[in-house]
């Protein structure tokens, strides 16, 4: 059973979450070079002469910023050996009554198929639901799936997110317009 350490830190079977620090620089950089074909059809395609380094900056930017502002919980999953096994967001936290945010996820293309996404996604999920300080205290969580994405499709499931309708032509991944399926989760239909 997952262990909540410490804020915003979360210990599973084979890996820890926690926020991105400028020391993950160099394994963040390597798990994106080597999974970089298998995330390419679901990402967004990076800018003219930009660089995974660069979207690196980005990322710890947005990890810092959107914990300081309360708008984004985005967790680093490192396995036991040191290697960065997945990302694991939640984006766009909205407080007041809809206390919301919506879930994103990548795993490493070296451990995929293994279990690793579901034991991330669940985690993000204990921290999502459980209260503060420990925990940002939601009350549902929506995820965003391209319909062709059959690994994603079936985490989101596996994981207990109900489908919810189609959003077409929802968000522009890797140059195109994509339809998304839309699922959300509630905290009482979590358990951790």
């Amino acid at each position: 059973m997952p262990r909540i350490l410490a804020e915003f830190e979360i210990a599973t079977a084979r890996m820890t979450l926690r926020p991105l620090r400028e020391t993950d620089r160099a394994e963040f950089i390597r798990m994106h070079e080597v999974s970089w074909k298998f995330f390419e059809p679901w990402s967004p395609t990076l800018r003219d002469s930009e660089t995974i380094g660069d979207l690196f900056t980005k990322q710890l930017r947005r990890t810092m910023d959107g914990l300081a502002s309360g708008r984004d919980v985005r967790l680093a999953g490192f396995l036991r050996d040191g290697r960065l096994g997945g990302m694991f967001n939640l984006n766009e936290i909205v407080r007041g009554d809809f206390q919301n945010a919506y879930a994103g996820w990548k795993v490493n293309v070296e451990v995929a198929r293994t279990g690793i996404g579901t034991e991330g996604v669940l985690a993000m999920l204990d921290i999502a639901f459980a209260d503060p300080p420990h925990g940002v205290g939601l009350h549902r969580v929506q995820a965003n799936v391209i319909p062709h994405n059959v690994a994603s499709m079936k985490l989101a499931e596996r994981t207990g997110f109900r489908r919810e309708g189609l959003a077409a032509r929802y968000l522009r991944i890797a140059g195109a317009w994509q339809d998304h399926v839309m699922f959300a989760k509630l905290a009482e239909e979590h358990r951790r």
